[in-house]
């Protein structure tokens, strides 16, 4: 792991000015007034924190909002802080601004710097020592860092990414860090560690500084520290009230919890009810985020993998709670989104092991995002960069930058078109165009009507606000669209026991068949697009060149195929990729309409003339998308279909997923569903299958059962030995055609009752079972493959 290394880690040089001359941290602010104004473009986060830390006061906050302009709220933000606030305050009001660096991209710079302000005591001491410390510390780092553990100095995530180091210096750097991180108390924290773990080290690097009096007094202290927690740095921080009469026996301010706590939820976090949230207190807040994030495997970082939304309803959390919480001036990464989840779900709960053990049973592969959907969502935190890098007095100082978010806008709507619809390629070109491509959207109901309305409503409206709203939405619609596995959609259970269902993926049958692999080979000359070391303009060329390959190998027949374009210049190209694609052979019913969607993006949006190189790691991901739908597979052909679950006895219907195939053996096709219960149960599936045999379409749900409602009790001894009776609930009957007959009983119950489909009872001991499906001359049958039995 690369260790972190900032100014706080850099030891004083000679030219270094005497502290006496330090800036205090007002007069930096007062220094910095410019740029803090003109960056300050989104006051609701930093205002939230600094209410909640104390430093506003109710009237100071609607001061502030009263003023027009976003500059005008920043100008006033920062009177208050000159007027009233001492140089506790004004050191407060920076830890504030810290925490919520992520909403001010263009500070990032200047919040990473110390600018000679006043440290605390031990703060000094430690940075005067790092290199002493840094050669020194060597075996000892560890057995002082799990002291640090111990007493709630450090995290279990911090203490993993100090362990995860590869040498014991860069292990005593990253623990150094992150005391210099947390000011003056951890490291008071770290000094009495050493003295008690290696008092005779201590007592040698005593000797060796200059500043030994602050260090001897932090070793001998006698007050009792109690645990402090080291908060993630997006979450707000408990302060401590630094005094230079003396180094650890200062008391901590703390501030009561519930008040404290209201931001920490990211910022402006509230229930569609109107009812604020109540978040509780931070030391819990911060301790079970780091949890969670360990368990997710989260990295540092903006990176956007998750599907933060579903895990809320993993967690038992109403969707329209979790979405509404992450869309209200929530970021777009997985730490902002999981830092506000976490504090919705304790707000509700109270109940911080509820949500750990609810964590421990699920797992991250169920909210993963595909590749693509990753590298979409760090197109749209691209969008948000130039947003925030071209604002100024709320308006986007550059036609540059508002060209390449739209453009960002538009592949990306229609990236989402592929993913939606059945069949993107019947919409007009005109949906190049965003607002046309979110009205095609529209018809899917794998878009939420309601983040489409408010993805128009944002876009009517205009202003940056507004443009980095919409870029929360669309990055919510994304997550919706891409999850990493195949997994099955079950809506909420209606009528208490019935649960409809679709895939998560649209998946599109077609009388495709695949080519061989070998054919892929040749095509691509056995080498695949440029290295991304070359040129972005020779990668884009050579890419479109292997698509071109490709293309060709699907229709080999026609004259062009044999046409070399080695040498020809794009432009000749990509309108032979264009051309190539309005032939028969990529009809929708003979060739992946999503394929050859996202294929016209590769041409419509060349990386180099848009000025977006990020663009390329999407049009790759495309090519590698195309080899591999290429590859042969009875999924081009073949789709089973679950429809609907019913189960009964109160159970719940946690997860379904394709655990396996389809494949084709014994003149059949087979496919494996695994189902996850909240108990053992018994349940009733719905399926069909469709797709193209021989090149003629089908759709096939027999053997037919029925849904019977409201029989009299004759009327049940009555039904003929031809029905299978698969469940009763109430005075319901599922009843199923016997594989050996055709009556026309069954007939005569259709019309007067509801037909279901091709259904099978599954009876499990357990939570997990599997099933297998078969299709085979014309009809479908099921067995049990794991821990079930099944009718």
């Amino acid at each position: 792991m690369e260790i972190p290394i900032t100014s706080d880690l850099d030891d004083p040089g000679p030219g270094s000015p005497p502290r006496g001359q330090k800036r205090t941290v007002k007069s930096h602010l007062l220094a910095s007034r410019e740029l803090l104004v003109a960056s300050l473009y989104n006051l609701a986060p930093l205002l939230d924190r600094t209410l909640a830390a104390h430093l506003l006061s109710q009237e100071n906050y609607f001061e502030v909002k009263a003023e027009r302009t976003p500059q005008s709220q920043a100008r006033k933000l920062l009177e208050v802080v000159q007027a009233e606030m001492d140089e506790a305050g004004a050191r407060k009001f920076m830890e504030c601004l810290r925490s919520c660096k992520q909403h001010y991209p263009c500070l990032r710079d200047w919040l990473n710097t110390d600018a000679n302000i006043e440290r605390g005591p031990t703060e000094r001491q430690m940075q005067a020592q790092l290199s002493v410390l840094c050669s020194r510390l060597g075996y000892s780092v560890l057995p002082v860092s799990l002291v640090l553990f111990s007493n709630g100095t450090l995290t279990q995530f911090e203490l993993d990414q100090i362990q995860a180091a590869p040498t014991t210096y860069q292990q005593t750097h990253q623990l150094l860090y992150i005391c210099l991180a947390k000011g003056e108390r951890a490291c008071c924290s770290f000094y009495q560690a050493l003295g008690s773990e290696d008092p005779h080290l201590a007592s040698d690097i005593r000797g060796e500084t200059s500043h030994g009096s602050g260090l001897e007094e932090a070793l001998h202290a006698k007050v009792h520290l109690p645990s402090v927690v080291l908060e993630d740095p997006d979450v707000c921080r408990t302060s401590v009230e630094e005094k230079d009469c003396g180094i650890c026996s200062d008391p901590v301010e703390r501030s009561d919890h519930w008040e404290c706590s209201t931001p920490i939820a990211v910022e402006e976090t509230t229930e569609s009810d109107g009812e604020g949230l109540a978040f509780p207190e931070n030391d819990t807040l911060s301790g079970v985020l780091q949890q969670v994030l360990v368990l997710l495997a989260v990295t540092p970082g903006e990176e956007a993998r998750l599907n933060v939304c579903e895990l809320g309803v993993v967690l038992g959390l109403p969707r329209r709670t979790v979405r509404e919480c992450l869309l209200d001036d929530v970021g777009v990464g997985d730490r902002a989104q999981l830092k506000a989840l976490v504090a919705l779900f304790l707000s509700k709960t109270q109940d911080a092991s509820r949500l750990l053990t609810r964590m421990a049973e699920s797992t991250a592969q169920r909210v993963m995002l595909s590749e693509r959907g990753c590298l979409l969502l760090k197109l749209l935190l691209e969008a948000m960069a130039f947003l925030h890098a071209g604002t100024t007095d709320n308006h986007l100082c550059t036609g540059d930058h508002l060209d390449k978010v739209w453009s960002i806008f538009s592949f990306v709507l229609w990236d989402c078109m592929a993913e939606a619809l059945e069949d993107p390629g019947a919409a007009a070109e005109s949906c190049w165009e965003p607002r046309n491509a979110v009205r095609q959207l529209r018809g899917s109901e794998r878009v939420g009507t309601e983040l489409l309305q408010e993805l128009e409503e944002c876009w009517a409206e205009g202003g940056t606000d507004n443009l980095l709203q919409s870029i929360r939405v669309l990055a919510q619609v994304l997550r919706n669209l891409h999850p990493l596995n195949d997994a099955l959609c079950l809506s909420l259970p209606e009528e208490g026991n019935f649960y409809p269902c679709r895939p998560r993926r649209l998946h599109r049958v077609t009388r495709f068949q695949g080519l061989p692999s070998r054919t892929i080979r040749k095509a691509l000359g056995h080498r695949g697009p440029s290295a991304p070391t070359a040129p972005f303009a020779s990668q884009y060329r050579e890419l479109c060149l292997c698509i071109t390959r490709l293309l060709n190998r699907v229709h080999p027949e026609d004259s062009t195929s044999s046409i070399d374009f080695s040498q020809a210049p794009i432009g000749i190209i990509t309108q032979h990729i264009l051309s190539t694609l309005e032939r028969p052979a990529f009809g929708s019913q003979s060739f992946d309409a999503g394929v050859k969607h996202r294929i016209r993006a590769v041409v419509k949006h060349n990386p180099v003339q848009q000025g977006l190189p990020s663009l390329q790691d999407l049009h790759r991901e495309t090519l590698s998308s195309l080899e591999s739908y290429l590859k042969p597979g009875e999924q081009h052909s073949f789709q089973l279909v679950l429809e609907k679950v019913w189960i009964f006895g109160g159970a719940e219907i946690r997860w379904a997923e394709r655990a396996r195939g389809p494949v084709s053996i014994d003149n059949g096709i087979e496919e494996v569903l695994r189902f996850v219960t909240s108990e053992p149960a018994s349940f009733i599936i719905s399926v069909n299958c469709r797709g193209y045999d021989r090149g003629r379409y089908f759709e096939v749900c027999e053997p037919w059962s029925v849904r019977l409602t409201g029989l009299g009790e004759s009327e049940v001894q009555g039904l003929g030995s031809s029905l299978l009776v698969l469940a009763a609930e109430g005075e319901t009957l599922w009843v199923r055609q016997r594989d050996q007959g055709r009556g026309t009983e069954l007939d005569q119950l259709r019309e007067r009752h509801w037909r279901e489909g091709c259904c099978f009872r599954v009876s499990t001991p357990g939570t997990q079972c599997q099933v297998k499906f078969i299709y085979k001359t014309g009809r479908i049958s099921a067995v049990a493959e794991k821990n079930c039995e099944v009718v």
